[in-house]
């Protein structure tokens, strides 16, 4: 079947999974598609009490589950009443509260690989298409196929096939009255625009719904970039305002989206609008504050722009809880923090707290007073933390040994591994040539455009480390001296002329081994990266780094012999090294 195929395709871990079933026509067929396909199902009925009607709705779903020898649960709330006492629009009240429920159902009923399974169509891509357009988000896009646990296996169906699926089989849904309720946007869209384009553009549903997913995609692509450029935590006001507008509004509209925030383009070209002003002041740029909706709220201050909660906001209880699963993460947490980790816990950051960086591990209260978090915000800051090592801080920071949860990124942390031995071959050589063992290499992808190691023992230049020597040859095999797209692996962090190397060649990212706590640039003394660089690569540290300490502190204290003191030292800079 279509939708058992996708939904293999977007959650394939699976083995359990939570549908939707609000009574009406599409989630009653997928419910109906996935018991066929044999599926372990638990069929959860939300009631917003909107309609009279409502508590039939709930009793037709429960009939419905027992005959699909499924599990029923049953949630609901007032609604209406939750929305005027928050402030919320009724729709988006209604919205917020469905998901709260459903991922309440899937953490309590599902293990950790389970899925929530939603029955929007194609025609519901097509209308939520039109809305963001009418509204003016920023980078309209449609709904995703698939969002954390949450998946859409039927966004390439019709609704009308779902419909002609059900009477064949002689079953029976449930039609909410409020879907013929012109007050309400997506009611008007659905009855009345997309009709009306219809008899005019035949196909307009399909071909709306191809170009939501293709801006989809694209605004997938800018924001990773923008991840890449700027980080998870806050950003570099200098940064941030030089970089090309796409990209620069990506970074805030995706800040803006994780917070539940609408990302329209009115909210991003103020919030552009303040960076850009804060950028031509520089230093004397005074601290910037606004309120967002849903608690949110964008500050500017030390040269930094951030977007988080308010204050005010308590999304998450005083006390420290357990997170065990990626529903249980605050919003903005990447759920890597939980690969291979058990009694994590998110609560306020404490004394003697540490996180590790590129650079080695650093006091928490350290950092935020290098990334010029306000005295006034630190102790509100949210943490996620494994005893007293810190994996996250919300806004400021994920951990350098937190790991990406993506399949590719996995291929990439095993890359990183077997070219940063070859890396490690390289300093190998050096040491043999009497040089101080620090091997590079340059690559794209798997293949090595060029390798290198220190030389400056041998050619008496100052400039040739490793990285430097890698990069000149990489240059010289390419034709050009734009590295980009490209990684440089070295087995010890760089120093601030090597960073600049880095800079100047486009590098895309750099992989080193050991930390330098005597001239590392990226962390070991300061963590220049973090400067307002036009352009700057993303930081990897820590890989083979045990071996390429080892590496350099058996070559020091052979090379003092007696005269090396308990234990020899790994600082490079006393024997002429990088």
């Amino acid at each position: 079947m279509r939708m058992d195929a996708e939904l293999t395709r977007l959650a394939p871990s699976a083995k359990r999974v939570v549908v939707a079933v609000s009574g009406g026509a599409d989630s009653v067929a997928a419910a109906r598609l996935l018991a066929a396909a044999g599926r372990d199902l638990v069929i959860a009925h939300f009631d917003h009490r909107l309609r009279p009607e409502s508590g039939g709705d709930a009793e037709f779903v429960r009939a419905l589950s027992a005959r699909l020898g499924a599990e029923f649960r049953l949630g609901g709330v007032d609604v209406l009443a939750v929305a005027r006492a928050r402030g919320w629009n009724l729709e988006d009240a209604a919205r917020r509260l469905r998901y709260a429920f459903l991922h309440d159902v899937l953490r309590e009923t599902a293990a950790r690989d389970g899925a929530i399974v939603v029955a929007h169509t194609l025609d519901d891509q097509a209308e939520t298409f039109m809305l963001q357009l009418l509204r003016g988000a920023a980078f309209p896009g449609g709904m995703a196929a698939r969002r954390g646990t949450v998946v859409r296996p039927l966004l390439g169906v019709r609704r009308e096939e779902l419909r002609a699926h059900l009477r064949l089989l002689a079953q029976a849904w449930r039609e909410d009255t409020t879907n013929d309720d012109l007050s309400r946007n997506r009611a008007w869209v659905r009855s009345e625009l997309l009709p009306a384009l219809e008899s005019r553009f035949p196909g307009v549903a399909e071909r709306i719904g191809h170009t939501a997913s293709q801006l989809a995609a694209a605004r997938a692509a800018l924001e990773r970039l923008a991840r890449e450029r700027f980080g998870e935590a806050d950003m570099d006001v200098g940064r941030l305002a030089g970089a090309e507008p796409a990209l620069r509004r990506a970074a805030i509209a995706a800040r803006l989206r994780a917070l539940g925030v609408p990302a329209t383009r009115a909210a991003v070209a103020d919030l552009e609008a303040a960076v850009g002003a804060a950028a031509s002041l520089g230093s004397a740029a005074p601290p910037w504050r606004r309120d967002l909706p849903r608690g949110a709220s964008a500050t500017i201050a030390y040269g930094r722009f951030a977007i988080g909660r308010s204050s005010s906001a308590a999304p998450t209880p005083e006390a420290p809880r357990v997170v065990s699963v990626p529903a249980d993460l605050p919003v903005g947490a990447p759920a890597a923090v939980l690969a291979g980790r058990s009694g994590l816990v998110v609560r306020r950051r404490l004394p003697g707290d540490r996180i590790r960086l590129p650079g080695g591990t650093k006091l928490v209260s350290d950092l935020l007073v290098d990334r010029k978090v306000p005295r006034a915000e630190r102790d509100r800051l949210w943490v996620i933390a494994d005893g007293s090592e810190v994996l996250w801080v919300a806004g400021v920071a994920v951990a350098a040994n937190v790991d990406s949860p993506t399949p590719g990124a996995q291929a990439s942390s095993d890359r990183d591994v077997r070219l940063m031995r070859v890396a490690l071959e390289q300093a190998r050589l050096a040491l043999a040539e009497g040089e101080v063992p620090v091997g590079a290499l340059v690559a794209r992808g798997d293949e090595i455009l060029a390798v290198g190691r220190n030389r400056t023992r041998a050619t008496g230049d100052p400039t040739a480390h490793a990285e430097v020597v890698a990069v000149r040859a990489a240059a010289e095999r390419l034709g050009g001296w734009r590295l980009t797209g490209c990684t440089l692996y070295v087995t010890l962090e760089p120093c601030p002329m090597c960073f600049g190397a880095v800079l100047q060649s486009h590098v895309a990212r750099v992989v080193f081994g050991a930390p330098n706590p005597r001239d590392g640039a990226l962390g070991g003394v300061a963590d220049i990266s973090l400067a307002p660089w036009k352009r700057a690569p993303a930081i990897q540290g820590g890989i083979e780094g045990a071996a390429a300490a080892r590496l350099l502190k058996d070559a020091f204290a052979a090379a003092r012999g007696a005269d090396a003191p308990e234990g020899g030292t790994d600082d490079p800079r006393q024997d002429g090294m990088n």
